[in-house]
């Protein structure tokens, strides 16, 4: 399998892999601005955290906290996604933040 790394337009990202909006998790949960930005507001920033299991479903809230955490600690242009088969197979809460900010580029890895 080949790698491939680029930086590209987040909006280039959305058209490739078909995200219109907030990404959608396990069982089609979302989040929105008014729930990120609550976070926000009260500093209800959730940490990563390696040892969980990423294909556990969690609720709206707690998405929104992750998120909310990088939009606090990485650089605007700075998130990360992995895409595979034309979609974000890892970073989906890297890309929130970058929507939620208006961030113009992200790092992108492809796996073909």
């Amino acid at each position: 399998m080949a790698i491939r790394l680029a930086t590209l337009p987040v909006r280039e990202v959305m058209a490739m892999t078909g995200v219109r909006g907030y990404p959608h998790w396990a069982g089609g949960v979302t989040v929105d601005d008014g729930l990120i930005e609550r976070h926000l507001a009260n500093d209800d920033l959730i940490e990563p955290d390696d040892t969980r299991d990423p294909n556990a479903p969690i609720p709206a809230a707690e998405h929104a906290g992750r998120i909310a955490w990088l939009i606090r600690n990485v650089r605007p242009n700075r998130c990360s996604v992995t895409i595979r088969d034309g979609l974000i197979q890892d970073g989906n809460h890297r890309f929130a933040a970058a929507l939620y900010r208006g961030d113009d580029l992200v790092s992108c890895c492809f796996m073909e």
